[in-house]
């Protein structure tokens, strides 16, 4: 899934309003978006408010000083990776050694040249980049990180994907004449995937499918909560938009700004009537016999991202024959030995190939030749078929 963009949020702090409006106005003409703080005890309370991507940090300052702010930066396991450049006096070398002695990244002296900050802000940036999916987990790994802790970790990933995959629902069996199947493969240890079934109090069947963006660790802890949520919210039978709007709401307000969720979300009724939400997912796919296939279209932005987001609702009526593929983007963008993306085209002929088949070997046969492409999966691949 290819990720929403996102602008570095820079902490600048300094008790001289003049140096703060001057680098505030470099870091904002350069796109970035910027927030101060006047000493260190602001800085550090901006820092617990809201996670800033790089500081500017001050070393002399009333309450606590740079020295003191950076010190209790790299003593907290969750703010221990955030990159700081120290904004030092020209001739005070003894602060650079010190600063960078504690653990700064980089200093530029006072007064600094724009050009020049902003090259090594960009700098750091982009090496603190790779780190950026693993920030919000350092406060739960904390010492985690060493040889002895990685090997820990190791372990402790592979019992958390056999509990992530102990939580898969079972495909139930047919219902209101309607077969199911189910696959889920996750491209590292953990997934971002999820799919899930679950009864109404009307008699109806919710089937969702959904997809955090990014992989691993985070994209499965946000996982987790996703679904959970999703349960609550949608258990007592409201139709799809409610629940994609409730659900879209409670995660702008928890989930971190770098990430996101997509979803597709059904109820199908037992005159196998199909009511169905769309969060920003890929559109599923039906396919009619003697017909060509057919996208079911529904209006909705991805979830986590826009407070004020709207979904619309659509109804699709099944018939008997009808074959209906939902699925995340890991199926249509795998590339096959011939080094060539599946797409949309080459999804479709493999339901076709496989229709005759039950659901849930339909579901494997194209996992399973999906799974033939050298080298390992490149995204998180879900499938959910339903024939009726």
């Amino acid at each position: 899934m290819v990720e929403a963009a996102r602008v570095a949020k820079i902490l600048v702090v300094d008790d001289n309003p003049d140096n703060v409006e001057l680098a505030r106005a470099v870091v904002e003409a350069a796109g970035y978006t910027a927030v101060s703080a006047s000493d260190g005890i602001e800085a550090l309370e901006r820092v617990k408010e809201s996670r800033p991507d790089l500081i500017l940090l001050d070393v002399m300052m009333p309450r606590l000083d740079g020295m003191g702010v950076l010190q209790k930066l790299r003593e907290n396991p969750g703010t221990a990776q955030i990159p700081v450049i120290m904004l030092t006096a020209k001739a005070a070398v003894a602060d650079r050694v010190a600063g960078l002695t504690k653990g700064a990244d980089d200093y530029v002296p006072k007064p600094f040249e724009a050009a020049e900050l902003m090259a090594r802000i960009h700098t750091l940036l982009q090496r603190s980049e790779k780190l950026r999916y693993l920030n919000p987990l350092m406060g739960v790994l904390g010492d985690w990180f060493s040889e002895r802790g990685l090997e820990r970790l190791s372990r402790e990933l592979e019992v958390a994907r056999e509990i992530q995959m102990s939580l898969l629902p079972k495909v139930p069996p047919p219902i209101h004449g309607i077969e199911l199947g189910a696959v889920l493969f996750s491209s590292e240890t953990v997934s971002g995937d999820f799919y899930d079934f679950l009864a109404m109090p009307d008699g109806r069947l919710g089937i969702s499918v959904g997809d955090v963006s990014g992989k691993g660790i985070p994209a499965a802890l946000l996982m987790v909560m996703v679904r959970t949520l999703f349960r609550v919210t949608a258990a007592d039978g409201d139709p799809p938009a409610q629940v994609l709007s409730r659900l879209n709401h409670y995660l702008c307000r928890d989930i971190p700004p770098s990430m996101f969720v997509t979803m597709f979300f059904c109820l199908l009724g037992p005159d196998r009537q199909l009511v169905y939400g769309d969060a920003g997912h890929v559109k599923p796919i039906l396919l009619r016999p003697g017909q060509p296939p057919r996208v079911l279209e529904a209006e909705g932005t991805i979830l986590g991202v826009m407070d004020e987001a709207e979904f619309d609702e659509r109804r699709v009526q099944l018939t008997q024959g009808d074959l209906l593929a939902l699925y995340t983007d890991g199926v249509v963008e795998s590339v096959g030995p011939d080094g060539r993306m599946l797409g949309t085209e080459g999804f479709c002929s493999l339901l076709e190939a496989n229709r005759q088949k039950p659901p849930q070997a339909i579901a494997e046969a194209i996992a399973d030749e999906i799974q033939k492409s050298p080298g390992p999966l490149r995204d998180d691949l879900t499938l959910v078929v339903l024939r009726a």
